[in-house]
């Protein structure tokens, strides 16, 4: 009877599950856009045309700038409709009128950390966000909610019921804070360091946040000799520093990190990016190179969206983001432009003192001020409105405010100053002013209307130019105050001095090197201004450092030739980190069981490399995460580990640790007897085999670094059970690792899961001596329909190292035709 009763219920479940993919499937079919139609609107001014080429890129052909931006709007919202309202909900803190009461916690953060309010006061400022930018931004986002009106809505807004709703320019700069939360990383690492140093009062908590300091940097402006001699010159005059009265914090920032870690996940994980621009001297052609990989969560539909815009004598083929109508990468016959991220430190966490008997009043500067209180109404569908208080002090919101509502919270008020809170917000104008500009000198003038987050944008031109600059405020802080610290709120000794003046912000124009390299290591180590050093979440220099050792390689470059280079998965710092193992571990090799033996036989021969079929790479991966978490979880417990060490710092550290027989960190503090360094590393060889054999059996001849390093995009509804596999595109097994120029970033653990979370988001190589045949290529595709043929038409090409041709000349357009779509004013 049980038997049958299972049999039955299997029945019913797989009889529902079918029924609800035949429906979807049929929604989906039948909400798919018209990509040939003929568009009337009272808007357009002149007739236009968009070609769709055979990658589902639209190329929007119009006389006149607001008509480009309607069409772009238009074809935007025929592809990524779905994605932009999505992300609109996410930054305003909506997603709760659609999804119901389980995304009032992330309506909350969203709504903490203000997004809207500010796009608010951004939008409505012509300082800002001047008149022709604004008609720009109105033209496109009425391209989008024509669209909404005539064409079929995609079929998640049917299945989730989504209202239709006009989106307004507000929308669009809301989205655009997204960027600055995304990459703070000092969100994660200030509580922890502050914890550690309150913890562990007698731990070493420098060594664990080194930087550089171990080793000699690899900076954007400095050759090594004249980086290293600052460096240890500044190390011996800098002070210690202090984090403030900001004492007695370390069990309440425990329970503070849970919340981190989830505003971590939602926001996803933006760790790395790689640019560089090659001079004429180091180029074949005898013009300037530039290669861009940005690197971001993996998503899909992509981050990117796809677009070439043209009207009178402007040309640009761009990257957008959903929901914004400029470009952030771009190119033309002229000129192109690159971004990764600066990483300069532009958040802090100060510790607020309330008045006791009256709530509304903070301690500033030693003075009682008012608290503003902004009251936010959370609505929820299949349930009831939520009331959501944000109280901000001089500092900023008091974030904890929203981790005491969601989580058992009890420590001590945090308030989050964030210059892109406390500053105009002019980046959006600085995308626009980037796309048009004709030259050098109007682009540079563009660059310091960028404020948070940090960029490094990387230039070159045909005319022979190659630039860089570090864009972005850059925090003044006294000399006393640790920024990976919490600070105090209340004396005033901590607060922020002011920013250094842009026309003192680290930049380059055409070195005598030939080339100009950013992989978000530190871009001087050189005083900028009035700042001693440089503050900031620096990348670990191996990107950096193996990118200009290939350089060095060649004068004769090409972009053929470059296709390896960012393709390249070879790991910079292991043939020290192995080294270590294998001076440690082969005099106890008589210890070590036969398939300890054959892993490390494996370790040896290895060749760097993290191709799909390495087994040495598998045996890497699992050792050095077994060996960092043998020597500091002990220190950190399980719940900081985790979040430690997927920190810069955390990789700087083990770096030096593995060479290092003496360091207290290879004793396990709860033991009674001191471990040594060869014993914790024979522990974590075994741990890590172990680890292997669970994943890939015994054969260690059978072992593949494809098979524990996977990949999968996923649609926001490939996270439902059953669905999934419908919507995502993979998992397929991927090469590249963290660390390497192909930046697969994943979360590692003991359980030998690498699924990739994050790397490039688009791979571009535009060589000036023929930019109408520059190479790119996204993960998935341009489309966001999952039945459209450009859904995940270039994802095989992206996980093989391969590109396509983005279409210039009107004559590779006409070429490669497959959509035209006209545009018309009403008659």
């Amino acid at each position: 009877m049980k038997l049958l009763l299972v049999k039955v219920v299997m029945v019913a479940v797989g009889s529902v599950v079918l029924a609800l993919g035949l429906w979807v499937a049929y929604l989906a079919r039948t909400h798919q856009p018209d990509l040939d139609r003929v568009v009337f609107h009272d808007t357009v001014q002149a007739p236009m045309r968009v070609v769709r080429d055979d990658w589902g890129v639209p190329h929007i052909q119009a006389e006149n700038e607001p008509d480009a931006y309607f069409a772009l709007g238009y074809v935007m919202a025929q592809d990524r409709l779905f994605q932009m309202e999505v992300l609109r909900r996410f930054a305003q803190g909506r997603l709760a009128e659609i999804l119901g009461p389980p995304a009032v916690p992330f309506d909350k953060i969203a709504r903490t950390f203000q997004f809207r309010f500010q796009a608010e006061q951004s939008v409505s400022d012509p300082d800002l966000l001047p008149p022709e930018a604004r008609r720009a931004v109105d033209a496109f986002v009425a391209g989008i909610n024509h669209c909404m009106e005539v064409e079929p809505l995609p079929f998640e807004f049917s299945v989730l019921q989504i209202p239709v709703e006009p989106f307004t320019a507000t929308d669009c700069l809301t989205v655009v804070g997204i960027l600055p939360v995304t990459f703070a990383d000092g969100l994660r690492e200030d509580p922890v360091v502050s914890i550690l140093k309150e913890r562990n009062p007698e731990l070493d908590i420098e060594a664990l946040f080194p930087e550089y300091r171990y080793e000699t940097p690899v900076t954007v402006m400095e050759n090594v000799d004249e980086a290293k001699a600052y460096l240890e010159q500044q190390a011996k005059a800098a002070p210690k520093g202090t984090p403030g009265d900001a004492s007695g914090c370390a069990v309440a920032l425990t329970s503070f990190l849970e919340p981190l870690a989830t505003l971590s996940r939602l926001f996803g994980p933006a760790l790395g990016s790689n640019s560089w621009v090659l001079a004429p001297s180091r180029t074949a052609s005898g013009k300037p190179i530039l290669a861009n990989d940005p690197h971001i969560a993996f998503t899909n539909p992509s981050v990117w969206y796809e677009a070439h815009v043209q009207f009178g004598d402007f040309n640009l083929y761009g990257h957008y983001l959903p929901l914004v109508p400029f470009a952030l990468l771009g190119h033309n016959d002229h000129h192109a432009w690159g971004l990764t991220m600066f990483a300069n430190d532009d958040v802090d966490l100060y510790v607020e003192t309330f008045q006791p008997e009256n709530p509304n009043k903070v301690m500033y500067k030693g003075e009682w001020v008012d608290v503003e209180t902004r009251r936010e109404t959370i609505r929820v569908r299949f349930g009831r409105d939520v009331t959501h208080d944000v109280r901000v002090t001089p500092h900023g919101a008091i974030i904890t405010d929203l981790y005491r509502m969601l989580y058992e919270y009890s420590g001590p008020d945090i308030a989050l100053w964030w210059s892109w809170q406390h500053v105009p917000y002019t980046d959006v104008q600085g995308a626009y002013r980037m796309g048009w500009a004709r030259n050098y000198d109007e682009f540079a003038e563009a660059v310091p209307l960028f404020t948070s987050p940090g960029l490094n944008i990387s230039y070159a031109d045909r005319d022979g130019n190659i630039a860089w600059w570090a864009a972005g405020l850059i925090t003044i802080r006294p000399d006393h105050v640790n920024h990976k610290s919490l600070l105090d709120g209340a004396s005033g000794r901590d607060e922020v001095l002011g920013f250094v003046p842009f026309d003192q912000n680290p930049h380059l124009k055409n070195p005598e090197w030939g080339y100009i390299v950013s992989a978000n290591n530190k871009s001087t180590v050189k005083p900028v201004g009035p700042v001693r050093s440089l503050q900031g979440y620096w990348q670990p220099i191996d990107r950096a450092a193996r990118i200009e050792e290939m350089i060095e390689t060649r004068q004769d470059w090409t972009i053929d030739a470059l296709r390896t280079v960012q393709f390249d998965d070879h790991a910079y710092a292991a043939p020290t980190v192995v080294q270590c193992f294998l001076d440690v571990l082969r005099p106890i090799e008589g210890q070590l069981d036969p398939i300890q033996k054959e892993a490390l036989g494996i370790l040896a021969g290895w060749d760097y490399c993290h191709g799909l079929t390495s087994a040495g790479a598998c045996v890497y991966g699992a050792l050095c995460e077994a060996v960092l978490r043998n020597a500091v979880e002990d220190e950190l417990g399980s719940q900081l580990f985790p979040i430690y060490s997927s920190l810069a710092d955390g990789w700087n550290f083990f770096k030096h640790l593995v060479g290092d027989a003496e360091s207290e960190f290879w004793d396990d503090v709860t033991t009674p007897s001191p471990e040594t360094r060869t014993a914790i590393m024979a522990e974590a060889l075994s741990q890590a085999v172990a680890t292997l054999e669970r994943r890939m059996g015994p054969d260690t001849g059978a072992w593949g670094w494809g098979k524990l390093h996977t990949i999968e995009f996923k649609h926001p509804f490939g996270y439902l059970p059953l669905v999934g596999r419908i919507f995502n595109v993979g998992p397929f097994p991927a090469s590249g690792a963290e660390q390497v120029i192909n930046n697969m970033i994943f979360f590692g653990g003991p359980e030998g899961h690498y699924s990739v979370v994050a790397g490039p988001s688009t791979r571009r190589l535009i060589d000036f001596a023929d930019p109408e045949h520059s190479l790119s290529v996204l993960p998935t595709g341009n489309s966001g329909h999952f039945l459209s043929p450009h859904y995940d038409d270039q994802a095989e090409l992206f996980l093989s190292g391969r590109y396509r041709e983005p279409r210039l000349t009107d004559e590779q357009i006409d070429a490669s035709k497959r959509h035209v779509m006209e545009f018309k004013p009403l008659e």
